[in-house]
C-alpha cells in the first residue's frame, strides 16, 4: 500500500472519530479514558457485524480489527486494509508480531502506552486522541520545536557544542565528520537508535547536538526527548525524517521529482517493501 487514507468511523447517533492514517505504522496513546478502547470496539463491532453493529466505516480501504485469538491466520487472510489493534493483544511487543507486519501490505493503527521497539515507526505518526464532544480526533504527540526540532539551525553546532551524536557509524556519522573536519565539533556515534540515550546519560556533562533519523526513532522518542527536557543546556535533539532526506532537502543533489518525494514520502514508499 501507498497514499494516505482517511477514516470516519461513527456510531448511528453517537460517537464520531475522523483522522487520516498517512504511513503503514500509526501509533495511539493516551491513558485509559482516552478513546482508544472505544475506537478499536467500533472497528471491531463493525468487522464481526458490518452494517447491523450500527457502526459506519467510511474509507477507501477496507478497515478491520486483528483480535487476540489466532491473530496468525486473521492476519494472512487480510491484505490492502487498514487493520487496527488494541494494546490488549498478547503479542504486540513481540518480535513474531514484528516480523507479520513487515511481510505484509497493510496499514496497521496500534493502540498502545508500551513503545514496541521492534517496529521501526515514525516520530511524527505517534498520536493521541483530542476530544470535542461527540467529536474525535487523532492529533501528533511530538510537535516540532515541543521537545524536537527539524532545523540544523543551530549547528553552527561548533560554537554551540562539542559533540555531534549520530545514531550510525557509516554515511552519516563519515559526512559529518568530513563537514566538521578540522573544527573543535566532534563527532562521534551512538552505533545505533537504541543506545542514543545510554550514550547519553553516560556523557551527561557534553553539550550534545544528537541527530536520528525521525522516520524509525518512534520508540525511543519519549525517554530521549524527556531527557532534553531535564537537560535543556546539554541536549539538543533533531529528528529529520532521514539523512537521505536531509541531504535531498538541502539541494546537493538535484532531480526531479525531489520535492514532491519529500513532502508527501507516503506517495512513494511501498509498505509491501520497507517497514519505515
Amino acid at each position: 500500500m501507498k497514499g494516505s487514507y482517511k477514516v470516519k468511523v461513527s456510531r448511528r447517533h453517537g460517537t464520531t472519530f475522523e483522522f487520516t492514517v498517512r504511513r503503514n505504522i500509526t501509533i495511539v496513546r493516551g491513558d485509559s479514558g482516552t478513546g482508544k478502547t472505544t475506537l478499536y470496539d467500533m472497528v471491531a463491532d463493525y468487522t464481526r457485524l458490518g452494517d447491523r453493529s450500527g457502526v459506519t466505516v467510511q474509507c477507501e480501504r477496507p478497515c478491520v480489527a486483528l483480535t487476540d485469538i489466532d491473530w496468525r491466520n486473521q492476519l494472512a487472510g487480510i491484505a490492502g486494509s487498514i487493520v487496527f489493534i488494541d494494546e490488549g493483544m498478547e503479542d504486540l511487543p513481540s518480535e513474531c508480531f514484528a516480523s507479520a507486519v513487515g511481510e505484509s501490505d497493510n496499514y496497521y493503527v496500534i493502540f498502545t502506552r508500551s513503545e514496541l521497539s521492534y517496529l521501526p515507526y515514525s516520530i511524527n505518526e505517534v498520536y493521541k486522541i483530542k476530544t470535542s464532544g461527540k467529536y474525535h480526533s487523532l492529533v501528533p504527540m511530538y510537535k516540532e520545536g515541543e521537545g524536537h526540532r527539524y532545523s540544523l539551525s543551530r549547528a553552527k553546532a561548533n560554537k554551540d557544542f562539542d559533540v555531534l551524536l549520530t545514531e550510525d557509524s557509516k554515511s552519516g556519522l563519515q559526512f559529518f565528520e568530513a563537514r566538521f573536519d578540522g573544527e573543535k565539533l566532534h563527532c562521534e556515534s551512538a552505533q545505533s537508535n537504541t543506545k542514543i540515550l545510554d550514550w547519553l546519560c553516560s556523557h551527561d556533562d557534553d553539550p550534545v547536538f544528537v541527530i536520528a533519523d525521525g522516520a524509525a526513532f518512534g520508540p525511543y522518542a519519549d525517554r530521549v526527548l524527556k531527557y532534553q527536557k531535564e537537560h535543556p543546556h546539554e541536549v539538543t535533539v533533531c529528528l529529520p525524517e532521514s539523512f537521505e532526506w536531509l541531504l535531498l532537502s538541502s539541494g546537493v543533489v538535484k532531480a526531479d521529482g525531489v520535492e514532491e518525494n519529500l513532502a508527501s514520502p507516503e506517495n512513494y514508499v511501498d509498505s509491501a517493501k520497507y517497514m519505515s
